[in-house]
Order: structure tokens, then C-alpha cells, then sequence
């Protein structure tokens, strides 16, 4: 649990205030709402704040009504429109006192343990009414997760998620509700996010671990739903429409009504399971031999996919730099912090080829421990010296890119001057650009747009093919061809003076454009890559995890 500070204390009341009486400026909402999908102590204060205003607000209601009803006995009509609203303040004054003095004893949601009566669900219907927000769950994992092919919403790692459809075909998703519980869904699965504190399950496998201020977390079925008390429970619904429900702690509640109108009720506990069958007849089965999988098998397998990834992308980089096609190759790996030298990894290799590096700082890259520059400010960069000429080129790197507010995001770059030279870079619009100097002066080949507002930030392959054989310009864009266009006055490539993450001007009196983000790994190879030679960098390079924006996404 992330105790707060006195004035993280002050300021998250503030913020919760300002929400309940509508005028919570968007920023602050932002803010908010992060706040308490990073933090288990801000979301509890935050389900126990919304709990006591919507007790607080039904008590002043029904004290206000009794005051009232005895005040105009005895007193004349004409006084009614001043006097009401004062027994409103006084209410919720004298509350406010009770709720300063006593907020700890007041909200305690450990009282949540509940017998199953004739209407059980009702206990959990403010739990899961009383916080209406956009985002309600959080995508907090995922493991070789392959989405169906018509699903509208593909959500990226770590993206914030409002009221939506999640249909995978394979691997594994661990969601995390906003109001505390979290789900580990095992594709083939069709699971619906709806609220803060309930899911619905149509197809497929889940595993439910839900602390107790997520007591009521409902997970809506086939032919019924399950309310959590607090507790780890699985779930597995058959294309038929059959469910299995296995409790392996605590209790839960199963409401389901059969094809006959009948309603059956049942408590669950711990080491107990049900199948209800197409028709919503229950029967009590035995728990399986192996349970679901579970948030720690996830961690588990999360950190051993990481570790293959890693391990499989170092036996790639050692192909690749002993390729004779190679012609400069940056890992951005091994370096000490202090290192102003990039190592050129190719065959070709020597000191002349190392990056002399000018103002960049290092970083973890897209692997944990491994490294890559960030170009931050106006003048960081890269200084190359590059001899070689080539007729036929292909260029690939891994980006993140913090802004594109500049004409031009310059990955390598040289002198413009030069018959030959070459500027390989990112638009202001999200293109990626090749621009090449001829004869007849500077020739741009520009993709379609391949960086948004939503897609900054995270780690992205960009590759850019030059084919004098075939005349043919190819963009890459995470192992796919993006776009294709004619080469249309074909030189030999040469780069003069260039850099990595800076422009050359083309007045020596101005100042070049500067790369703001980070670069992990960069190649020069002298042929027209395939696309699946490209692919199969993208595949065997690509991070576990890619990291996207934290902000609502709308399928």
C-alpha cells in the first residue's frame, strides 16, 4: 500500500471535492484519475470517499424532508422558500463534523461480509453505482496476447480502458478495475469491461483475485452472475453457453435463473465449484486438479518471456554485426554511463566508424538493463564519420519519439550540400522521410503518416529500403511495409558529415533540427532488405512489453 504524504493527503481531498460538486477542471481529472489507477491507498480512500458522499448526500435528504414536513405544520407558506434550503446546510454541516471526526471508523468497508437472502445483490448495488468514471479498468499485462481479427478495440499495453469488448484468440491479459480487482483472462475469451466493479464473460476462461474493497466485484454470465465477497475465484464459459465456477478462496454468490423462470441462489465457498448448463441448471462438480492461471503465474511468465526475448534478440544482434551486408551497426548495449563513444558493432568496424556522442545521455532502452540514448536538448547528438558510398541501402532503428514539433525528427542526416547525400528523419506531420540530394536538387520520398498524438512515447521499428535495381522506395513500420513509392532519380547514397539525432543546416549561418526522443538500436546495410528479412528483426527485437500513453481509450 502507497501511504501519502500530509499534503498528498490534503491535495487528494481537494481533488475528490472539487469532483463530487462537478467543477474538477480536466487537468486535475487527469491527474486524478491516474493517481488512482497507479495507487492502492488513493483508490481505496477514493471508493470510501464516493461511498460516504452518497450516504452523506441520502442522509441530508431524508433530514431535510423530516424538518420540513413538521416546519410547515406551524409556520406560513411564505417562509418555505427561505427556510428550506437552510435545514439543508445545517445537515450537511453537522455531517461534515461527523465526517472529520470519525472518516475512519465511519467508512470501513471490512463490515462487507454478507449472508445470502432473498436479495442478495442489493448489498453491492451502490459498491458498484456509486463511482461513475470514464476509465474503470487498466490493461496491466499481457502475454503473447494475439487479438481476433474483428475485434473493434485493441487496447496496448498499459493503455487506461472505459466501458468496452476485449476479444482475444490467444495468449494471456491481466485487467486491473479501477475499484480494485483484478482479472487474468486466457484467450480464446470474450470478456466485456462495464463498470469500475463488474465484468461481463461471454466466451472463455478467467481468474478473479479481488481484495475486500472490491467486496461486490460482479462478473455477469450466460445464464447469471457471480458477486464476489472478497475472495479468488475462476471462471469457464463454453461456446454453448455452459459456465464452471471454482472457488479457491474465500465466498461468492452465484444468482442465475433457469429456461423455466426459476431463480436459484447459491453460496460458494472456498475449494467448492458448480457447472450451470445451458439451461441454468446448477450441480455441484469437484474443483479441478489445476487451477487457472493466476496474477503471480503471470508475473512469472511475464519476467520468462522477457528473458527469451532478450535472450533471442542478443543471438540476432550477433548475426547481424557479422554480416558482411552490415556496413554500421549501433547496439547502443554495453556501454558504461559515463561512455562518449557509440561502439560500431559491423564487420567493417574500427575506431573511425565509432559515433563520437556530444550532450546525449544514456538510458535504459526497451530492454531492462540494456541501454540507448535519449536526445533531449538543442544540441545532442551523434557525430559519424561515414567513408563508403552505396547504390542500394536499407536503414532500421528503433524510436521513441517525445515530440514532433519541429519540421523534421532527424534520425541520420549529412551534409545537404553534397550530390548523394542522405537524410533519413520523421516529419512534423508522423512521415517517414528519405530525402536524397541530386543533381537536379533534394528529392523527399514520405510514407503515409506513421506517428499520431497516441502513438508517441513508446518504442517503434522504422525501416527504410533504397533499391536502385528495382527503383523502388519501401517504409517499414513495425515489420510491416507502410508504404511504397517509385524512385524516381536514383544516385548513389553517400553521407558526408553526418549525424545521428541532428540535421546539418544548408546555411552554415543557421541552426540544424534536433531529435527529441530516444534511440536504442541503428543499421546501415548495404542491400534492399525483404520485407520478411525486416520482419524477422521486428519480431526477434521487439520488447515484451511496449509501453504505450496512460489516458482513456474509446473503442
Amino acid at each position: 500500500m502507497n501511504i501519502l504524504t500530509d499534503q498528498e493527503l490534503l491535495e487528494l481531498h481537494e481533488l475528490l471535492d472539487s469532483l463530487v460538486e462537478n467543477n474538477l477542471p480536466k487537468a486535475r481529472l487527469v491527474r486524478l484519475e491516474k493517481w488512482i489507477s497507479d495507487n492502492d491507498f488513493v483508490r481505496r480512500e477514493y471508493v470510501k470517499f464516493m461511498d460516504l458522499n452518497s450516504s452523506l448526500r441520502h442522509y441530508a435528504e431524508e433530514l431535510v424532508s423530516d424538518e420540513f414536513e413538521e416546519f410547515t405544520k406551524e409556520n406560513p407558506p411564505k417562509l418555505l422558500p427561505f427556510v428550506k434550503p437552510l435545514f439543508a446546510i445545517a445537515a450537511i454541516l453537522v455531517l461534515g463534523l461527523f465526517f472529520y471526526k470519525d472518516i475512519k471508523s465511519a467508512i470501513s468497508l471490512d463490515d462487507a461480509e454478507t449472508r445470502v437472502e432473498n436479495e442478495p445483490s442489493e448489498k453491492f448495488k451502490s459498491l458498484n453505482d456509486s463511482v461513475i468514471v470514464d476509465t474503470v479498468a487498466v490493461l496491466t499485462k499481457t502475454v503473447g496476447v494475439r487479438w481476433e481479427e474483428e475485434a473493434k478495440f485493441k487496447p496496448n499495453l498499459g493503455d487506461t480502458l472505459e466501458s468496452s469488448t476485449l476479444k482475444i484468440s490467444d495468449g494471456l491479459a491481466q485487467v486491473e478495475f479501477l475499484q480494485g480487482a483484478t482479472v487474468v483472462l486466457e484467450g480464446p475469451v470474450d470478456f466485456s469491461i462495464e463498470k469500475p466493479n463488474e465484468g461481463k464473460l461471454s466466451v472463455g476462461k478467467l481468474r478473479a483475485i479481488v481484495p475486500k474493497v472490491a467486496t461486490g466485484f460482479t462478473i455477469n454470465l450466460p445464464k447469471g452472475r457471480v458477486i464476489d465477497l472478497g475472495t479468488d475465484f475462476g471462471l469457464h464459459v463454453h461456446p454453448g453457453g455452459s459456465t464452471e465456477l471454482f472457488v479457491y478462496q474465500g465466498n461468492v454468490i452465484y444468482e442465475g435463473t433457469t429456461d423455466a423462470d426459476e431463480k436459484i441462489v447459491r453460496e460458494i465457498t472456498g475449494g467448492e465449484s458448480i457447472f450451470v448448463d445451458p439451461y441454468g441448471h446448477l450441480n455441484w462438480v469437484e474443483m479441478p486438479s489445476e487451477p487457472f492461471i493466476s496474477a503471480a503465474d503471470l508475473a512469472f511468465r511475464s519476467m520468462e518471456e522477457s528473458q527469451r526475448r532478450h535472450a533471442s534478440w542478443i543471438d540476432l544482434s550477433n548475426s547481424i554485426s557479422q554480416r558482411e551486408t552490415t556496413m554500421l551497426y549501433f547496439t547502443f548495449d554495453n556501454h558504461s554511463s559515463w561512455s562518449r563513444v557509440l561502439k560500431d558493432q559491423s564487420p567493417n568496424s574500427s575506431s573511425s566508424q565509432n559515433g563520437a556522442i556530444v550532450g546525449c545521455s544514456w538510458e535504459e532502452g526497451r530492454w531492462s538493463g540494456k541501454g540507448a540514448l535519449s536526445f533531449k536538448r538543442t544540441n545532442d547528438r551523434v557525430r559519424l564519420e561515414l567513408p563508403y558510398q552505396l547504390n542500394s541501402a536499407t536503414f532500421a532503428a528503433w524510436l521513441k519519439i517525445d515530440s514532433l514539433d519541429k519540421d523534421i525528427a532527424p534520425i541520420l542526416c549529412s551534409d545537404p550540400q553534397s550530390i548523394g547525400s542522405t537524410c533519413w528523419s520523421i516529419n512534423k506531420n508522423g512521415q517517414v522521410v528519405l530525402r536524397t540530394r541530386t543533381a537536379k536538387g533534394n528529392v523527399k520520398y514520405e510514407s503515409s503518416v506513421a506517428f499520431r498524438p497516441d502513438n508517441l512515447n513508446r518504442w517503434t521499428h522504422v525501416a527504410t529500403t533504397y533499391d536502385s535495381e528495382t527503383k523502388m522506395i519501401t517504409h517499414f513500420v513495425n515489420g510491416r511495409t507502410f508504404s511504397r513509392e517509385k524512385l524516381t532519380d536514383p544516385v548513389v547514397l553517400n553521407f558526408p558529415k553526418a549525424m545521428l539525432g541532428h540535421s546539418v543546416p544548408s546555411d552554415s549561418s543557421k541552426k540544424g533540427l534536433a531529435f527529441k526522443g530516444s534511440i536504442d538500436e541503428f543499421g546501415i546495410f548495404n542491400k534492399s532488405y525483404s520485407e520478411e528479412e525486416i520482419r524477422n528483426i521486428y519480431e526477434i527485437g521487439r520488447p515484451y512489453e511496449i509501453p504505450s500513453r496512460i489516458g482513456s481509450r474509446i473503442p
